[in-house]
């Protein structure tokens, strides 16, 4: 007996344990999404916060952020991402928050919905709170006694520009940095910058940046990107760019005020206590030149400015006289194409033409601005006979050859048939569904006893002693396994380095496929997204920071040929261009390209080997 209750309390504690990893486990799965705001009560013409905030161990799965309604208010700026992480007792907590910043206008009791995002293929929704606007004079916030609350230059913004002087629609580049001295907890874009006189497309930032350590005027920083925008000057001059705002979350030391010696003994560093305070820094402003383009512009010119290619075409060019026709005019190559006016085509009087469809597609790989404009019109014959679309022409400025280019699409002729009476739909009919009948799912209760026999102890005691030897053996390997991964993606910028060859192998690999199947445009696109992610991989450079004028400099230092980098640029200059341009190229020329990409990179792999890099 007593041999039986032991055996059942060592059972009992296993499944215990078992239950309490396996809630754990899911504990730490699951996220949770809330909101709050900053102050809840404000008075009409104050700001407030409003702040959602995902915790879970997975941050990288977050997306998809679905805002509230924020009409009832003026939206200042948002939404300001932020991510924390930590690791506790060996076990992670992250969050990314997501904050905007909110003016009230008039008084009132508003409701703030939910926002949601998803994780892990679900959807999680934060709760809806309650704002109080008060009526009258915005009430002065209390300030805590923060005695030796001075940031000074220990928390510093700076805005930065590849250029100085660019012509009228050149592209520049816009880096703003953050850098501390002190610890940061959290920080957010109070007030965004002002690009007045530009047009701005902002490069995604990743969620977790990199950081990095920089010295200014002999001090240490750390250092971290926090917006990066590539601009195109819509108009001529000495421009300025406004200064950036953040919000920094800092954790200080703060100092006693008081006359006691008592509390003067506690003023030693030793004693003194953190407490987080709220500092707000702005950047220097930026004075960038912008000269105009030349005057001779040709007829047709409507300000597009890089280099492009131009392109029009129909699905069909004999129909019957009522039946539509789609026509698609596209722009597609590098620089300020979301400020391009497509061409309008000049059609016949009997031809009926509706608003186009326009669609963009733009690409911010490598730091360029790249992408197609496509205007999709439907086009209706009313009369039979002959017709003629005249050639349609789209002219732009190319910086790097400094002269005006005119480009001509084909003329399309027409052929339209006299058209049908028309004639009555057919009813089709649908055929119903087999019925399947399920089997019975219910077991009915077992009203005899049965037979009933003792097991044999010996096997109880096999199995007791299996309860005892397993567990311990589990939690040993599944120790020895996290180790292992611990070591292994410890150092992940070397796993990607070691990764990057056979990464690009198979990225290459799934572009010859879409090749044979005839898919051009996906399949340029994958030979420009293998060469990019292995030169980020190779030369460890996060994909924010990713410039290719960089990278081939860091290429030249490390050894490769000049002939491998010219090949391997080349490579993705042309996979970038024929991606937004479809039908420049040739099926010859695309096998030849694919043989191209995997010589560069076998040839950049073999110098890290020569030289040992790891």
């Amino acid at each position: 007996m007593k041999h039986k209750n032991i055996h059942t309390i060592y059972v009992s504690l296993i499944i215990g344990l078992a239950l309490s990893i396996y809630s754990i486990y899911v504990n730490a799965q699951d996220g949770t999404f809330t909101a709050s705001a900053d102050p809840m009560s404000v008075a009409a013409g104050e700001q407030f916060r409003l702040i959602l905030t995902f915790s879970g161990s997975d941050v990288n799965s977050v997306s998809n952020l679905k805002a509230p309604d924020l009409s009832q208010f003026v939206v200042i700026s948002g939404p300001n991402q932020s991510t924390n992480m930590q690791w506790i007792n060996g076990q992670m907590s992250a969050s990314i928050s997501y904050s905007y910043i909110l003016y009230a206008r008039q008084a009132g009791k508003f409701t703030i919905g939910s926002a949601a995002i998803d994780y892990r293929g679900k959807t999680l929704k934060s709760s809806a709170i309650q704002i109080e606007v008060a009526q009258g004079k915005p009430r002065q916030q209390k300030q805590p006694d923060q005695p030796g609350a001075d940031i000074g230059d220990n928390l510093i913004v700076r805005a930065f520009s590849d250029k100085q002087r660019v012509r009228l629609g050149e592209q520049l580049i816009i880096t703003f940095k953050l850098y501390w001295r002190v610890s940061v907890t959290r920080y957010e874009l109070a007030k965004a910058p002002a690009f007045d006189g530009f047009w701005g497309e902002d490069f995604d930032m990743p969620k977790q940046p990199a950081q990095s350590n920089e010295t200014i005027n002999g001090k240490q920083y750390r250092s971290v990107v926090i917006k990066k925008t590539a601009l195109f000057a819509t108009q001529s001059g000495n421009l300025k760019i406004a200064p950036i705002e953040v919000l920094c979350a800092v954790q200080i030391q703060m100092k006693r005020k008081s006359n006691d010696p008592f509390d003067q003994f506690f003023n030693d560093p030793f004693f003194q206590q953190l407490q987080t305070t709220n500092a707000e820094v702005k950047s220097n402003p930026l004075s960038i030149t912008v000269d105009p383009l030349p005057v001779n512009a040709p007829s047709g010119f409507s300000g597009a400015i890089g280099r492009f290619a131009f392109n029009a075409s129909t699905d069909k060019t004999s129909v019957k006289a009522g039946d539509p026709i789609t026509l698609k005019v596209t722009v597609a190559g590098s620089g300020n194409i979301k400020l391009v006016t497509l061409p309008k085509p000049q059609l016949p009087a009997d031809i009926e033409s509706y608003e186009p469809k326009i669609s963009e597609d733009i690409s911010r790989d490598g730091g360029i601005i790249r992408g197609k404009k496509t205007a999709e019109y439907l086009l209706i014959p009313r009369n039979a006979g002959q017709r003629i679309l005249e050639s349609m022409t789209f002219v732009y400025f190319d910086l790097d050859r400094k002269e005006y280019i005119t480009l001509h699409s084909p003329k399309f002729e027409f052929s339209i048939q006299p058209g049908k009476e028309y004639s009555g739909s057919s009813v089709s009919t649908i055929s119903k569904e087999d019925v399947r009948i399920l089997g019975e799912d219910i077991r009915f209760l077992k009203l005899s006893k049965g037979n009933l026999q003792l097991k044999n102890d010996a096997g109880s005691s096999a199995w007791f002693m299996f309860g005892i030897v397993i567990p311990p053996l589990v939690f040993a390997a599944a120790w020895f396994f996290r180790k292992r991964m611990e070591k292994i993606y410890g150092d992940m910028p070397r796993l990607l380095f070691e990764k990057a060859g056979r990464e690009a192998s198979l990225r290459l690999k799934k572009a010859r496929a879409l090749l044979e199947q005839g898919n051009t445009e996906s399949y340029h696109a994958e030979i420009l997204k293998a060469l990019t992610e292995y030169l980020e991989h190779k030369l460890r450079t996060a994909k924010a920071h990713f410039v290719m004028d960089t990278a081939v400099a860091q290429l030249q230092q490390s050894g490769v040929k000049e002939e491998v980098i010219r090949s391997l640029k080349a490579c993705m200059e042309r996979a970038e261009f024929a991606r937004f341009a479809p039908g420049s190229d040739t099926t010859e020329t695309r096998k030849e390209l694919l043989d191209i990409a995997a010589g560069a990179i076998d040839g950049i792999e073999r110098t890290f080997s020569k030289r040992g890099t790891s």
